[in-house]
């Protein structure tokens, strides 16, 4: 059996790996020569990996456990350590009887054992096309989604879902938990440890009890736009910046090394310090210079009238909500916003769900294979991108504790 490091070269040729393994099934491959995912340069479809890692007592979701963060009730280690210890637990002894008192192992016993939480998020990015056909039909005011759009977005769904289960397997040892927060996975975890009254309304309008999206700007993978959608730019060989929206799923690992607190091998750690910084670096009301010059996104730099260069998701977006849920470019409430004090949990203005969902739910009721996803479509496509030099910058730092 072949041991694989936990670092991030090592993680990214095993996604990598799974990710080719996945597309070469009939059900990824279309007619034609199109793909729904994105390719590198050299040919490999484009996977991206970060790697967090904690003590088992580390609070993950410290400063945001609000219903305008994350939500009330998150999973944590203890929640996904009881779900694998449940399922592990033998309830027949080596000779086939059956054993009515055993027990699943506790968190508590956990920790005697283990040292270590770690959580791998993988990425595999949307062909590029998808997003610019679809935002050269907004741009020409056209109403009409991109057909490809959802059938693409749904392709790299599920293939990232299917390639992190099949890495979980090749990620097993002796020593080392290994559980994969796939879709079928992460929902019996949530449906098993999170009563009704921790749910839904209960936990906040994100009503997301693993949040990839957040764990993926914690892993410094990705950082969020004013759009609340996370996304990264890289530069190419040909020394121009290109923007990665794709789909991400995580594998959670318990093991007896020590935390990881210096980005060796890539892995960053969890803590206050990086928690409160992330939490700045992707809050839009914050427009300090050294702040806004961690985002990818552009929207808080402004043109000599004090507008927003870019702000384009703002624009697209039919329902308003967008507009409803962001601070000016230079960071200031307007007065409809600041006065919508049901919407505050403490200085954290909530996404405006409500419209958000009315929209789409409203058409796709009138109209057939409706979706939105405009604000993805034409930030990809035409989202004004900082200059090579500085992305290189922020890439240089993004992982680093």
């Amino acid at each position: 059996m072949k041991e694989y490091r936990i670092d991030q070269q090592s993680i990214l040729d095993l996604v990598r790996g799974k990710v080719s393994e996945v597309i070469n099934e009939p059900e990824y491959n279309w007619n034609d020569r199109f793909k729904s995912f994105r390719a590198d340069d050299d040919g490999p479809p484009t996977v991206r990996v970060g790697i967090v890692n904690c003590s088992l007592d580390a609070d993950i979701w410290e400063g945001l456990r609000t219903p305008a963060h994350v939500g009330m009730h998150p999973l944590g280690p203890e929640d996904i350590w009881r779900h694998y210890a449940c399922m592990t637990v033998k309830t027949t002894r080596d000779d086939g009887s059956s054993n009515p008192l055993a027990m699943p192992e506790t968190f508590t016993d956990a920790k005697k054992q283990y040292r270590r939480f770690v959580i791998l998020i993988g990425m595999l990015a949307v062909n590029p096309q998808v997003y610019r056909t679809y935002g050269e039909k907004i741009a020409r005011g056209d109403q009409d989604p991109f057909d490809y759009y959802s059938r693409s977005s749904a392709d790299v769904n599920a293939i990232i879902n299917k390639a992190m289960g099949k890495a979980a397997l090749a990620l097993m040892t002796p020593g080392r938990v290994v559980v994969p927060m796939t879709e079928k996975v992460t929902g019996a975890i949530i449906e098993r440890t999170r009563p009704e009254y921790l749910t839904g309304r209960y936990h906040g309008p994100c009503n997301d009890h693993w949040p990839g999206n957040s764990i993926a700007v914690m892993a410094g993978l990705l950082r969020f736009g004013v759009n609340r959608i996370p996304f990264r730019d890289e530069v190419g060989a040909n020394g121009e910046t290109f923007r990665l929206f794709g789909r991400y799923r995580s594998i959670v690992l318990f093991d007896k090394e020590p935390p990881v607190a210096d980005n060796t091998g890539g892995i960053v750690p969890v803590d206050s310090h990086r928690l409160m910084r992330l939490m700045r670096i992707n809050d839009y009301t914050d427009v300090d210079p050294s702040i806004v010059s961690q985002r990818y996104c552009t929207y808080n730099t402004v043109d000599t009238g004090g507008r927003s260069i870019c702000g384009k998701c703002l624009d697209a977006c039919p329902s308003g909500a967008l507009r409803n849920s962001s601070a000016s470019s230079g960071g200031a409430l307007d007065k409809h916003l600041a006065e919508q004090k049901h919407r505050f949990w403490g200085d954290a203005l909530d996404f405006d769900h409500a419209n958000c969902v009315r929209e789409r739910g409203q058409k796709g009721q009138l109209y057939d294979d409706y979706v939105c996803a405009r604000c993805e479509a034409i930030c990809a496509s035409q989202g004004i991108r900082k200059p090579a030099s500085v992305i290189r910058e922020i890439n240089s730092i993004v992982a680093q504790p």
